[in-house]
C-alpha cells in the first residue's frame, strides 16, 4: 500500500467534512437569522399592542379627569351676593 495513497485518502476525507461542517454552520446561520427576524417580528408586534392599550387607557383617563372636573365645578356652591340676605338666615 502506498503512503501518499492514504495521505490522499485522509486529505479527501478532511476536505468533505470541512465542506459538509461549512454547510451545516450556514445552516446553523441562517436558522438564527430566521429566529432573530421572527423575535423582531413578534416584539415589534407586542410593543404595537401595548401602544394600543396604552392609548385606550389615556382616553379613559382623560374622560375621567374630564368628569371629576365637572362634577367638581358643580358642587362647589355659588356665592351669595351682598345684597341678599339670606346669608343672615338660620342654617338648616
Amino acid at each position: 500500500m502506498n503512503p501518499n495513497d492514504i495521505y490522499a485518502q485522509q486529505q479527501a476525507m478532511l476536505n468533505q467534512f470541512a465542506q459538509n461542517y461549512q454547510h451545516m454552520m450556514w445552516g446553523v446561520v441562517v436558522i438564527q437569522f430566521v429566529f432573530l427576524v421572527i423575535g423582531a417580528w413578534v416584539t415589534y408586534m407586542f410593543y404595537a399592542r401595548l401602544r394600543d392599550i396604552a392609548d385606550e387607557l389615556r382616553k379613559f383617563r382623560v374622560a375621567y379627569e374630564m368628569a371629576e372636573d365637572d362634577k367638581a365645578r358643580a358642587a362647589t356652591p355659588a356665592k351669595p351676593r351682598a345684597d341678599d340676605d339670606s346669608r343672615f338666615l338660620p342654617k338648616s
